[in-house]
Formats: C-alpha cells, sequence, structure tokens
C-alpha cells in the first residue's frame, strides 16, 4: 500500500482488504469480550456473589512507559479495559450485582503476613517471611482485604486450587 499512489485503484483495494481485517478483528474482539463476560455474570450468579470489586488500572499504560518493548506496547493498546468494564458494569447491574472501582496499588507487591514490598518477577509471590502464593490470587485477596478491612492483612480463608481460562 505504501508503493501505490492515494486514491488509485490498487491502493483502494488494498485498502478495502486493511479496512476488511480491521473490522474482522474487531468484531472477534467484541464477541469474546461479551461471552467472557457473560460467563463471569453467570458464575457470579451461581455463587450468589452481591458485589464485584474491580482493581483501578488507568495508570498502566503511563507508568510502564520506560519499561516497555515493541511488544508490549502492542498488547497494552490492544488492551480494550474500557470495553470490558462496561459490558461488566451492565451485565451485573442487569442481574441486580453491585460493581466498583477500587485502587489497587501494591497489592500484588506487598505481603500480607509481614507488610513488607517485595516485587514478584515469577507467577508466584514470595516473601522473605515464608508467605508464598500465586501472584494473581495474591493480588485478589490484597485488593479484598484492602477494600474490606481498610489494610492489607491476612485472610482466615483458604484459596481453591484454579486453572486459567484463555480465549482461543
Amino acid at each position: 500500500m505504501s508503493r501505490c499512489k492515494k486514491g488509485s485503484k490498487q491502493w483502494k483495494k488494498y485498502n478495502r482488504a486493511k479496512q476488511y481485517v480491521l473490522s474482522k478483528s474487531e468484531a472477534q474482539l467484541k464477541d469474546a469480550l461479551h461471552k467472557t463476560t457473560r460467563q463471569f455474570v453467570r458464575w457470579c450468579l451461581e455463587n450468589q456473589v452481591k458485589e464485584v470489586v474491580i482493581g483501578d488500572v488507568e495508570g498502566v499504560q503511563r507508568n510502564t512507559k520506560k519499561k516497555r518493548n515493541k511488544k508490549t506496547n502492542q498488547k497494552l493498546s490492544n488492551w480494550s479495559f474500557g470495553k470490558l468494564f462496561d459490558y461488566l458494569k451492565y451485565k451485573l447491574n442487569a442481574e441486580g450485582i453491585e460493581m466498583e472501582k477500587k485502587d489497587e496499588s501494591y497489592t500484588s507487591q506487598t505481603c500480607p503476613v509481614c507488610g513488607k514490598k517485595n516485587k514478584s518477577s515469577s507467577r508466584n509471590y514470595t516473601c522473605q517471611c515464608g508467605y508464598k502464593q500465586h501472584r494473581d490470587i495474591h493480588g485478589a485477596m490484597n485488593l479484598f482485604a484492602k477494600v474490606y478491612y481498610g489494610e492489607i492483612r491476612p485472610l482466615e480463608f483458604t484459596v481453591k486450587p484454579f486453572t486459567y481460562r484463555r480465549i482461543a
């Protein structure tokens, strides 16, 4: 397309093909988001969840600008968190489930047992005091504690084994 003269037949042909591919991938993403949010809402209903708290990730793209490479930039620019939030909000509200955004700063870095901050570079969070947990579950549990207790502290429940769900 870059070698074609803008407005020529060949340029228009390439441009139409490009727009078709872009619209198709956008539709696939929208479909995947709807299916994922519907599945989550169904799970909330089955488990009688009354309130959903989501971490506010507004500054993720700005705060990691210096640390990113080309691949990470592409992933973050394709991340449609706003759409996901909107879909979840209207689907949860339709079922009578409350949803709110909360600040999640330092929830994945702070140990709930000793309170020390430690950045984990692997899938599991490990602290010097002996506390170990999967990084995502660790962050979610700390966000829960931060919202309901006002501080990050150990919780009195255990977490069931889990599996990742990926969109194929």
